[in-house]
């Protein structure tokens, strides 16, 4: 729109200069007519220039062979001369019609037209109008009207950004909350779907409706598994009681008898075991499982660890003592609940005594960094594959080589160690290369 007015102006401006010219062109033919009733064509020819011409208009006579037949005063003027103008003008062929002749810093509109004027010979009229002061208004206007333009196409796109930013915020709100939300935190993440505009409030009012919906599904699987888990763990144990006191007193059961009450008694414990962590985490999970948070020296709390896994590994097993403890240079004390922090070394140490090469030692590594205290649990074993590890502390997740039923685990025990760490306020990872052994490290405020 500016460049459209831009050139509309200067074509206003040529055509009001060109109806000008013209109009003198016609009135001096009118007027030269006129004088030459009275006197010689060529006094009444510059008679009338002379009438005619201005400080800022100049009309000069010029004969087909290129002689100078009349001028006005104009042309002598000390501006004209000084500036150039005049010998420009002279020596310059202009074509006939109407054109803007820049020279030097002054604009000119100069008009040729054809003279007819008998006796006379045939001659061209050459008319030129100084136009320097409407030119520079006109480009001083088009500054203007160009800056103005800039100015306002600016303040449309940053109005037009703030509004789409804002017609944008719930979407931007719900992929955060889309990405935070967790198993946990599903009943907390809600958008308000108020100042959203009406095209997005059904998606906004949507996705509140499934996040209550999976909340309610959440919250009653827990309650499932919390009192499933409850409910099968005393029968159960009445059942282990009932095998483990008929073996004590079966001197009279065949050896096919006895092999089976083993096995039943043995996956009866394991069953147990199960339900137990299962309990554990869904109480965790809904916060019924109380935590004693008290002041734990760490180093003693790890001797006692290595000493309850050493003594169910031995007792299994009869081998050598595997595991090697390297304490801290100083003490470090922890903010942890003595018992379920010995729980969760404990699962480790037996994690990496069952899946670890035979024989190879196992350290447990005592650290403090930035305020935190570090537990490293480290094996030579085979190491964990590198699809497997994101999954590892899901519950009931296994790898196919070694991580099978065979090794007597129950799927839930690094699941359990992750959620009771996280409880206490600290935090579990994995670090393994395949070859090469792995690493797992707890983080505890101190």
């Amino acid at each position: 729109m500016a460049l459209w007015m831009g050139w509309r102006m200067q074509h206003i401006l040529l055509e009001s200069h060109r109806q000008r010219t013209t109009l003198v062109a016609d009135r001096f033919r009118e007027d030269v007519a006129h004088y030459t009733t009275m006197m010689p064509t060529d006094e009444a020819m510059q008679k009338v220039i002379n009438h005619r011409t201005s400080g800022d208009l100049a009309i000069w006579i010029k004969t087909t062979d290129g002689g100078l037949a009349a001028q006005s005063e104009t042309l002598n003027m000390g501006s004209w001369q000084q500036a150039g103008i005049t010998p420009v003008l002279m020596d310059n062929a202009i074509t006939s019609g109407l054109s803007i002749v820049p020279i030097a810093d002054w604009h000119l509109v100069v008009c040729a037209q054809k003279l007819n004027l008998a006796p006379w010979p045939d001659s061209t009229l050459y008319i030129a109008a100084d136009i320097t002061a409407e030119y520079r208004s006109m480009e001083k206007l088009l500054r203007t009207l160009l800056f103005t333009t800039l100015l306002i196409v600016t303040l449309m796109a940053i109005a037009v950004a703030i509004y789409i930013r804002q017609a944008l915020q719930p979407i931007r709100q719900l992929n955060r909350n889309a990405s935070a939300v967790t198993a946990d935190t599903l009943a907390q993440h809600h958008l308000d779907a108020t100042p959203a505009p009406q095209e997005l409030q059904e998606l906004v009012r949507t996705y509140n409706l499934m996040l209550r919906r999976l909340s309610t599904a959440w919250e009653q699987q827990k309650r499932f598994v919390n009192d499933l888990s409850h409910e099968l763990r005393t029968p159960l144990s009445v059942v282990q009681g009932y095998l483990d006191s008929t073996l004590r007193r079966g001197q009279n059961l065949t050896l096919p008898q006895r092999e089976g009450l083993e096995v039943a008694a043995t996956e009866t414990n394991r069953t147990i075991r199960l339900l137990e962590q299962l309990l554990q985490l869904a109480r965790l999970d809904s916060g019924q499982l109380p935590l004693t948070m008290a002041a734990v020296d760490l180093e003693t709390l790890a001797r006692e660890a290595i000493s309850m896994a050493e003594a169910d590994y031995l007792e299994t097993l009869s081998t050598p003592s595997r595991i090697r403890l390297q304490p801290a240079e100083s003490p470090i004390v922890v903010k942890a609940d003595e018992e379920k922090l010995c729980t969760v070394l404990i699962e480790l140490l037996d994690n990496s005594l069952r899946y670890s090469t035979p024989g190879s030692p196992i350290y447990v590594q005592l650290s403090q960094q930035q305020g935190w205290a570090m537990v490293h649990v480290k094996d030579e074993g085979a190491g964990i594959p590198l699809g497997c590890q994101p999954h590892l502390f899901d519950p009931f997740y296994r790898t196919d080589a070694n991580r099978s039923r065979s090794k007597g685990g129950t799927g839930l025990g690094l699941t359990l160690v992750r959620s009771i760490v996280e409880a206490m306020g600290g935090e579990v990872s994995l670090q393994s290369v395949p070859g090469q052994g792995s690493v797992f490290t707890i983080r505890l405020p101190l």
